[in-house]
This record gives structure tokens, sequence and C-alpha cells, in this order.
């Protein structure tokens, strides 16, 4: 954005500016205006702000003053633009933004400014929160997202988060620091353009309009994203009133003239936030006031960008709430549609040749299970019953399986997160039974044949959870990673119920630990079949008893409500431990087993009656029962079945939009969880 003449900027002073103040009013920086010989300590800030007295320049008026530096700038310019006439206007325009860059770490000795002109360099344009990364969370983008769709069925709190999880979060959060340190080098670059003495194009052959385009980088951009999210976020009749005091164009002016009264824009943005926003942001709103003010008054660029930042974290904040809102509001509607939306949805693309699903690979998988569990099935009249028992057991045999990988097929992809965690405390509890065996191995070398207390029981698995601590729910490499201190407190408290000192002897620690470790390999296909045989029965008899409920009674009766949190100076346990342990055995009993089973049947039955008729079942599409039928027969369990209820009625009607919803590959700004940061 080139600069404009004096004229156009008084002739259209804007409504907020305060005309109680005296303004400084600064040369123009237009080539075709006459420069005036004006110090940078006659006014060395941007942003209006009142009268001040100073006895000279300050700190960093001194560094903007370094005329070594800024000569040498010049000469470069003016090299530059002789260097012009031999050479492309592109060539010459191409070097303006490194020599910009140099600039500003003349002005600013030192390692700062190394960063901060390597920032204004190569930083994005574009701050990191904008209309369109903020699209993500408009009604229409959200009721046609696939996966959340399916998620808004396993979580009672799903909600939205910004999303800067793993490697690509900690890219974004990188990218974004060094937005708003270039964000402070373009302030800090606009005091030497416009302010400072003597100006960078008092000769012919330097192009002032055009070193300002490129000096002006991000400012408007930004000025130009907070208009936009803002329209999107207050009502219509209020957009005249953002357009009226965010005229970027005009904003720029009094920039270059240093008269924006940057703290009654904050201000206004502060009352017309408040208006819209929840009480609980009028906190950030108001320090963003605060940061601005003190920015403004103490010429601190970093301050005014704290300022800025906190204004784009509150609009951010604001979308977020809107977006929760909604979706508070439309779960039970997007719950009772999930098997209508999902069905369309992968026919869709599957007609179309756009599936992420390799069908083939799933029918194959199934055809595999038919064939391993055929004989455990009960034959029964109905072949639908038979198929659900059978696809059943094929997923229940993955998750307890001793292969370590849970590959399971494609057609499970919105599931992969849930079954790997399912996956993962099941192998928590195989492997926690197998250190209770080598507890009573410890025990009886020890000599000690007596009974063992509950506390003691209490205080073991207290023990061990504590020990893998963040590891719990990562699999077996965590316990196998944590089988040294295991091993130690194994030894520590069979000692202590056995009645002998605290003795240990390093040798014996060493075989101790090597013996659990075979354990862990050698036991643990072993102790997975005897578990899933545990669970088995356990969670056929819930798909029975829900194969013919709602998606939305699937929802209400399988995801069990958030546990309190466990009294003060109380062991805490993991979402695995059991209580009531019968005296005789350390290890979990089957109907302890409620909260994984449930989830596990909510995953297959919701599954089965999204892919079951695409992928799985290869004859005609059998009708799902209205929620009113009772089943007359209950799938397979250890008791055989003789009778068979309705089939299942896999249509139900449309309840909201099923539009095109976004690639799941597609990288994404925001993340649905429990719980906003």
């Amino acid at each position: 954005m080139g600069s404009q003449t004096p004229k156009a900027a008084g002739s259209n002073a804007p409504p907020f500016r305060p005309a109680d103040h005296n303004y400084r009013q600064l040369p123009a920086t237009s080539s075709d205006v006459e420069s005036t010989q004006v110090g940078i300590d006659a006014a060395g800030s941007m942003w209006h702000s009142g009268p001040k007295i100073q006895e000279g320049p300050s700190h960093e008026e001194r560094q903007c003053l370094d005329m070594e530096g800024v000569s040498q700038r010049m000469n470069s310019f003016q090299q530059n633009a002789g260097r012009s006439r031999r050479a492309s206007s592109s060539t010459y325009t191409s070097d303006i933004p490194e020599q910009l860059a140099e600039l500003i770490m003349d002005m600013i000795p030192g390692a700062e400014g190394e960063e901060l002109g390597d920032a204004f360099r190569c930083s994005t344009d574009l701050p990191p929160i904008t209309k369109q990364s903020l699209s993500e969370l408009d009604i229409q983008n959200i009721i046609t997202n696939i996966k959340l769709r399916h998620d808004v069925n396993f979580d009672r709190d799903l909600s939205f988060r910004p999303n800067l999880d793993g490697a690509k979060g900690q890219e974004k959060l990188k990218a974004s620091e060094k937005y708003w340190k270039a964000l402070i080098a373009e302030l800090k670059l606009y005091v030497r353009l416009f302010q400072g003495s003597p100006p960078l194009w008092n000769t012919a052959r330097v192009n002032g309009p055009e070193i300002v385009q490129h000096a002006q980088k991000r400012i408007p951009k930004m000025f130009e994203t907070i208009q936009e999210v803002l329209k999107s976020l207050v009502p219509d009749r209020d957009h005249a009133r953002v357009d009226e005091h965010l005229d970027v164009p005009m904003l720029m002016q009094e920039i270059e003239r240093g008269v924006c009264d940057l703290v009654r824009l904050a201000e206004w943005m502060s009352h017309l936030l408040k208006e819209h926003c929840a009480p609980m942001r009028d906190e950030r709103v108001d320090k963003m006031v605060e940061s601005t003010r003190d920015g403004v008054a103490n010429n601190d660029s970093k301050n005014i960008v704290r300022g800025l930042r906190e204004l784009f974290g509150i609009l951010e904040a604001m979308k977020l709430d809107v977006a929760n809102h909604q979706i508070r509001n439309l779960k039970t509607l997007l719950i009772e549609d999930t098997v209508n939306f999902e069905r369309h949805y992968h026919l869709d693309r599957l007609v179309n040749g756009r599936a992420r699903v390799n069908i083939d690979s799933a029918q194959k998988w199934y055809s595999l299970a038919l064939e391993d569990f055929r004989q455990q099935c009960t034959p029964q009249r109905d072949i639908h019953r038979f198929q659900l028992d059978v696809f059943v057991r094929a997923v229940v045999s993955m998750l307890f399986s001793a292969n370590q990988r849970c590959d399971f097929p494609e057609t499970f992809y919105l599931d992969q997160d849930r079954l790997r965690v399912l996956k993962a405390e099941a192998e928590d509890l195989i492997l926690l039974e197998i250190c209770f065996d080598m507890f009573g191995l410890l025990l009886k070398d020890l000599g000690y044949m007596g009974p063992i207390s509950h506390s003691a029981r209490y205080q073991l698995r207290a023990s061990l959870s504590a020990i893998i601590g963040e590891g719990v729910g990562q699999g077996f490499q965590q316990w196998v990673m944590n089988s040294e201190p295991i091993s130690l407190e194994l030894v520590r408290q069979a000692l202590a119920i056995a009645g002998l000192p605290p003795s240990y002897n390093l040798d014996d620690l060493q075989k101790a630990n090597q013996h659990l470790r075979t354990l862990f390999y050698a036991s643990f296909p072993t102790h997975a079949s005897s578990l899933e045989a545990s669970i088995l029965p356990q969670i056929l008899a819930m798909v029975n008893q829900h194969m013919l409920s709602s998606p939305i009674d699937l929802f209400n009766n399988l995801i069990t409500l958030p546990s309190p949190p466990p009294p003060p100076h109380t062991p805490s346990y993991t979402s695995l431990s059991m209580n009531h342990i019968p005296n005789d055995t350390l290890a979990p009993q089957p109907e302890q087993f409620t909260d994984l089973s449930s989830r596990i049947t909510h995953i297959i039955l919701l599954h089965w009656r999204i892919w079951g008729p695409i992928a799985y079942v290869q004859d005609d599409e059998p009708p799902i029962p209205n929620s009113e039928e009772k089943p007359t027969t209950t799938i397979s369990t250890p008791t055989p079945q003789t009778q068979s209820p309705p089939p299942i009625n896999t249509e139900a009607p449309a309840i909201l939009k099923t539009g095109e919803p976004p690639d799941s590959g597609q990288e994404t700004q925001f993340a649905h969880e429990t719980s906003l940061p």
C-alpha cells in the first residue's frame, strides 16, 4: 500500500479520532511532497498519544538514530536505484524486502535485530488466525465433517479447541511466534521510514512509495483480517460500524503520519466485543486494551503487538464458543442421523471413485473371519445374527491378540484411535495380571503362604500405576521400559508382606527384573487368551441387549459419565483399576470389565450398521427394525439361543443436510476434544 498525500489524510479524518488531544502532524512520506527534517525524538511513534516532555532521545530512539547504519542502508537504496536504470525493475523490486530486513538489523543491533530481521524476511504475511481458518467452525462445515459426525457418538463432552497437537501443532506454534516477531519488526521499520531523519527517499533515485509498499507487508492485511473476522462474529446491523472504524486505507494513512489513535480503536473494539462475547472473556478484552495503551504510551512495539495478539486470541475464543454452543444444541440430531449420514457419505465416495477405503480388503478380512469363527458361533435361523456374531468375535480377537499391531480393515479408519486405545488398555490389564503372577512367585520364594490384605492389594495396584504414570494406556512397550522399577517395587512390597527387612541384593534385583521381562513376553499370549475368554461373553451379551437400540440410546446407555476425581491422599487408580477384589486373587474379574465392554460394544454396533451392508455382507441389504420392537432372541453367547428377532433395518430418515464434507485427510486448524483450553 503506497503512501498518501497530507490532504487526503486531513480531509478524511475518522470519526473516532479524538479532537481534544494535541496531534503532531508529521511530514508526509510521498516522494512528491517536500520532506522536512524532523528528528525521531520529535515524534517517535506512528501512534497518537498525548503531549509528552522528554529531555532527549530514549534508548530505542538512539538505536534508530544509529546514523552510520542508516547511512549504509541509504547508500544501498541509492545504489540499488542507480542499478535499476541498467537492470530490470523486477530485479530491483525483489531486492527491496531483503534490504528492508537488513535495515531492521542495523536499527536493532545484536541478536534481537537478527531475529526480527529474519522474521520480517521469512514469516507469513497473514496472521495465524484468519476468516478462512475459522471457517472450519462454521455450522455448515460442522454438520458435513465426517470425523466430527462420527466422534460425537462417543464423547459426552465433545467440543472444539485449537489443534496444536503433535509435530504439526508445534510447527504452527513456531510459525505463529515468527509472525508476531515480524509484526514487531514492521512497526519498528515504520518508525524509521515515516518519522526518521533524514528520510530514506530524499533523492529522486529512490522510489519512496515502492519502498513503503514493500514495508507494509502485514499491518494492512492484519487490519483486513480483523475486519473480516469481526463481521463474521457480530450481527449484520453492526457491520457498518466495523467498516467505519476499520477503514484500512485510512488507518494506514494515519500510521504514516503518526496520528493513528490505536488506543481509541482498541477501546471501541472492547465495547463491541463485550456486547457479543461471553462475560468470561471480558478479562481478556480488558487485558488487550491495557497492553495496547501501555504500548502506545511507552512507544513499545512489543506491547502493541501483545495487545493485537490478545485480540486475535479473543476472536478465536468467540468463534470456538459459538461452535461449541452449536455442537451442544445439535448433538442429539447429529447422533440420531449418524447411520444415515455416514452410509450416504461412504457410498457416494465409493460410487464416484473417491473413497479412501479398500472394500476388497475389508471383504477379504471378513471372509477370513467367517472361516476362523464359524465353528464357534451357534447356528441360527437368522443369517444376519450369525454374521454379526462372527463380526463381534473377529473384532474382540484382534483387540486381545498377542500381536502388538492393530491392523483393522480400512473401514475402521474413523475408529482407529479408539481401537488403539482399547487395545493398549487391554494390554495394560494383561501386563498387570502378569505382575500379579510375579508377585505371587516372589512371596512363594520368600516362604510366605499367608493371606494378602485388601489394603496391600490396593497399594500394589496404585504403586504399579504410579510407576507407569503417563505411560498408562500406551501399551506393551511402556511396561517393558519400566520393568526395572516395577520389579523393584514388587520385591519391596513382597518383603514387607513377608515381614522381612527391606534389604536388597543387586544380583537378586537383576534376576527379578530379567524374570519379569521374560514373563512379559512368554506369558502374554496365555494371559491375553484368558482375558479374551473372560470378556467376550460380556460383550456378546451387551451386543444382544443393545442390538435394536437407536444411536442415541447407544450413546446414553454405553457412554459412561466421567468419574469424579479421587479424594485427597487416596492412591489413584488408572481407568482400568478394579474395586472389590476377592481375597483369594489379585486378578480382575469378568464383572469388572463393564466400561471396557461397553466401549467395544458401542464401536461394534455402530460400525456394523454403517458398514455391514456395504463392505461385509454380500447379500441384499437387510432392513433395520424399529426402535420400539423388542428382540425375540439373543446373539450367540455361551448359552445357545434358538429364536430369531426381526431383521435389522438399516434405513433412517435424513434429519440433517448430508452435503459433501471436506476430505478426511485435509489438515484442520481445530480439533474437537473433551474440553476447551
